[in-house]
């Protein structure tokens, strides 16, 4: 199995595993924070340091 084969397939099964639970995942890119939320209250949020830009070197 290739490695996006089996990358579709985790991703389907983890779909179906929140359906299941009823759960759902938020990504947030504007605040860099996914959060799961269940009867839409989070559960669990993980945050992360947005991506920091260097400026440009002279060359």
């Amino acid at each position: 199995m290739s490695s996006s084969s089996c990358a579709a397939l985790l991703v389907i099964v983890a779909c179906v595993v929140l359906q299941a639970l009823d759960l759902s995942l938020q990504l947030r890119a504007d605040s860099s924070q996914a959060c799961l939320h269940q009867h839409r209250q989070a559960v669990v949020c993980v945050a992360w340091p947005g991506s920091v830009e260097s400026p440009a070197r002279a060359g």
